[in-house]
């Protein structure tokens, strides 16, 4: 079992405070040392829009200054880890925008806008006209699942009728599934985290019914873009750890091994267009991968640095 030495800590840590987006910088800073909950919603407001919703790249595989429901769920998942209360005006903003862009003939919401055509983006994030979606959606789950559940978290900024009927449609969707994709099964696996304690583990349970094919299990898989193990269970006490705790362990193992000679860790996954903007968001993703799997490593005791002195 390896663990990231502190050197290597530190190498990460001034890659991630050299090179890394503010965003990111003040998420490390609140989760390793003695950084402010009010400091990351500050960073946060950057992405925020006069409509309430979040955009401005805050999800560098599409360039939208704009807002867009993938984009603010990205705020909410900072909201929930942050245990932002319903009254924070960026809280009831984000909702707002929500409620006003879910499309009542569709039963859905639009993850991203047709703008993002007109700016760089990776090949998954292209907007076909013809189905009124972008690739991703083809699963409905992504991201309605995880949008309802932000709606059932902040329930009181939203009609009991909506959340309902979505907390309906989202469980029969999921109940009549018979393959799992990656990203919806995170959204569902958000959703649960606010649903009864029945349906959490209605959904747990078929996750793990179905780890075998969702998951890359091997170290051979992990090199290409798929779920990984710890992104299933990314803590010790997650309800997925037991079921594949070696693959989880020597996963852990892998990231360490991963990483670059100057601290940092790369994505797994190219545009293949957009040749010119490409760096630029592979270089945002660095930043943002080195803070995520210093976060997961922590999770785990699996690093080494000195204690911060107070």
């Amino acid at each position: 079992m390896k663990s990231l030495d502190e050197k290597s800590f530190n190498r990460a840590k001034e890659y991630l405070l050299n090179n890394g987006r503010e965003l990111e910088k003040a998420l490390f800073l609140y989760h390793f040392e003695a950084g402010s909950k009010e400091d990351v919603l500050r960073t946060l407001k950057n992405y925020q829009n006069a409509d309430g919703g979040f955009g401005n790249q805050i999800e560098p595989d599409f360039q939208l200054e704009i807002s867009s429901p993938m984009s603010t769920s990205k705020a909410f998942q900072i909201f929930k880890e942050l245990e932002v209360s319903a009254d924070h005006p960026m809280v009831r903003g984000a909702m707002d925008y929500l409620i006003e862009n879910y499309d009542q003939d569709q039963g859905r919401w639009h993850a991203v806008p047709p703008e993002v055509n007109n700016v760089p983006h990776a090949p998954w994030w292209h907007y076909d006209h013809e189905n009124e979606r972008v690739m991703v959606e083809a699963a409905w789950g992504n991201p309605n699942a995880e949008l309802t559940g932000y709606l059932l978290r902040y329930k009181e900024l939203s009609q009991e009728e909506m959340r309902e009927n979505l907390e309906s449609r989202s469980l029969t969707h999921f109940k009549e599934l018979d393959t799992l994709d990656m990203h919806e099964t995170f959204c569902y696996l958000r959703m649960a985290e606010e649903l009864s304690e029945s349906n959490r583990n209605m959904i747990i349970e078929k996750v793990k019914e179905h780890i075998p094919e969702l998951v890359n299990l091997k170290r051979e898989q992990w090199s290409h873009y798929g779920m990984q193990p710890v992104q299933l269970a990314d803590r010790p006490d997650s309800p997925f750890y037991k079921e594949m705790s070696e693959a989880v362990e020597g996963n852990l193992d892998y990231i360490i091994d991963q990483q670059k000679a100057d601290g940092s860790w790369h994505p797994n996954w190219e545009w293949g267009q957009y040749e010119q903007d490409w760096p630029k968001a592979k270089d945002e993703w660095k930043g943002i991968l080195t803070y995520e799997n210093l976060k997961l490593l922590k999770a785990y005791k699996r690093y080494e640095k000195q204690p911060v002195q107070s």
